[in-house]
């Protein structure tokens, strides 16, 4: 999903400073970024060391960063950014298989992970192109103070199974840019005795959503389950999915109330999609969460689920890195609660328990 952001180009060109250890990777880049007029690519660096010094010497709005760099490799390079400086940082790294990079850099606080553009297949490759110039021109406009890193908590799941193959409710949950990092703080601070659902969509690259859950799954009290394919839907559990495809949820059929969530066709609002296929199996007993993004998508779900009868929360814009999808759901008149990220959780748990 691509993301206009010129409404964020306020002030000049965006100021970026581009950062990876192969020369031809940061040429490639910076050539890329430089067929936009309202981006400005202000140095380069090598690692993550150089960096650190490029960024006092230029100033830049928004890094690109790699992560397998000599001397200081990208993980280091965000622990020490975020405290000193918290400038929006976007990581190209071409490890998107490797879930503990891709969980690590969105639990530190990135605006984003994807891929290394290709240089192959012409096509593609624009695709590519425009894509990483709006992720740069977006991540202008990030409240970067609103992110927090998540702390890990490693806890012995339960290894009690359900035996009830329907859940009776369901939490659905739709955030755009930055929204792995939120979705992480609310899951972790869920008890491991959580009987309900939660099915979340999330702007993450489809490449990276396999291992970004599988590295999530060993620290969180629930089963992380990314939906790449039909699958029962269970309670006791979280299924991840992203906007770049769509979730949906329906009966299983052959005579079952038991229920399937499986990706659906990438939708134009996959918010919306998932929100409203969801409160036509829940109808009253769903809860409808959106959390930091840009656009609408979203507004018109959680229109729907209250309609319905069920609970919609969204998050404080204080809370939010962009809250502009916030604002927009706040004017529509939908929202029955605004709560901060610590408060989504505790209401979370006790609606399930109700």
């Amino acid at each position: 999903m691509i993301i206009a952001a010129d409404s964020n180009i306020t002030h000049g060109p965006v100021r970026t400073l581009v950062v990876d250890d192969s020369p031809l990777m940061r040429n490639a880049i910076q050539s890329m970024l430089g067929k936009s007029d309202h981006i400005e690519v202000v140095g380069t660096a090598s690692n993550g060391l150089e960096c650190l010094q490029k960024i006092r010497d230029h100033r830049p709005d928004v890094i690109t960063l790699d992560i397998d760099m000599p001397l200081m490799n990208g993980i280091s390079a965000i622990k020490n950014i975020m405290v000193r400086h918290q400038i929006p940082i976007l990581i190209i790294s071409s490890l998107v298989q490797d879930g503990y990079f891709s969980f690590e850099a969105l639990r530190l606080g990135v605006m984003d992970f994807f891929p290394k553009p290709a240089q192959t297949k012409q096509m593609n490759a624009l695709i590519e192109e425009e894509f990483l110039r709006n992720r740069v021109l977006t991540a202008a406009g990030m409240q970067v103070h609103s992110m927090r890193r998540v702390r890990l908590k490693r806890k012995a799941r339960s290894l009690k199974l359900s035996t009830r193959k329907r859940p009776k409710s369901a939490v659905v949950m739709g955030t755009t840019l930055a929204g792995p990092n939120t979705i992480m703080h609310i899951v972790s601070d869920l008890p491991e005795d959580y009987g309900g659902v939660i099915i979340a969509v999330q702007e993450i690259h489809p490449r990276i959503l396999v291992p970004f859950c599988s590295y999530f799954n060993e620290i969180s009290p629930l089963e992380v389950v990314p939906v790449t394919s039909s699958q029962p839907l269970l309670p006791g559990k979280i299924y991840i999915g992203s906007t770049f495809g769509g979730v949906s949820v329906e009966e299983a059929g052959n005579g079952s109330d038991a229920l399937r969530i499986f990706p659906a066709e990438s939708p134009h609002m996959p918010i919306d999609q998932l929100f409203k296929s969801t409160v036509r199996q829940f109808r009253q007993h769903t809860c409808g969460v959106l959390l930091t993004g840009i656009g609408v998508d979203g507004v018109d779900g959680m229109a729907e689920i209250k309609a319905h009868g069920g609970l919609t929360i969204a998050q404080e814009k204080s809370c939010c890195p962009y809250p502009n999808l916030i604002e927009n759901v706040i004017e529509r008149g939908t929202v029955d609660l605004i709560l901060s990220t610590r408060g989504i959780v505790d209401r979370i748990k006790s609606w399930t328990r109700g």
